[in-house]
């Protein structure tokens, strides 16, 4: 019987890095695949949009709008679903056979909206950490190092 072949998906809401495996101590890091959602600020989704507006009862009153959504919020998901789109294709041409998730709590709780029945099922540990900036080589030591010997 052949070894479960896990992958590492350390992700934040806009860049995604996934291990496949992790290599023997001692041994350099893997290749890992990197994904980066477009960098997009609030600004960036309100140019072209009123930001005031006067009331009716007193044309001299003006007061702020709201966004009617979180744009920011928006983006983040979509990339998340764009992230589980390319495991959910790696996942049915066997790549994997188990997922592990380190994202920050908000971006677990992204993360989870959108994830399909087969993906849900193929992860192993969901840990809140943020660790996406970490080198290759720190991350790998980190990744061993989490508890319950993921």
């Amino acid at each position: 019987m052949r070894a479960e072949r896990v992958w590492y998906l350390v992700l934040n809401s806009n860049r995604a890095r996934i291990l496949r495996g992790l290599p023997a101590p001692h041994e350099p890091a893997g290749a890992e695949l990197s994904l980066q959602s477009r960098h997009r600020h609030l600004r960036d989704h309100l140019q072209d949009r009123p930001t005031r507006t006067y009331a009716i009862s007193s044309p001299e009153r003006r007061s702020g709008v709201e966004p009617a959504s979180d744009p920011v919020r928006e983006d983040s998901l979509r990339f998340l679903h764009e992230v589980q789109d390319f495991l959910s294709a790696e996942q049915r041409a066997q790549a994997f056979d188990g997922l592990v998730v380190v994202a920050p709590p908000e971006t677990l709780g992204l993360w989870r909206e959108g994830l399909s029945e087969p993906l849900a099922l193929a992860i192993r540990a969901e840990v809140a950490k943020n660790l996406v900036r970490q080198s290759s080589h720190e991350l790998v030591e980190t990744l061993r190092q989490l508890p319950g010997g993921v």
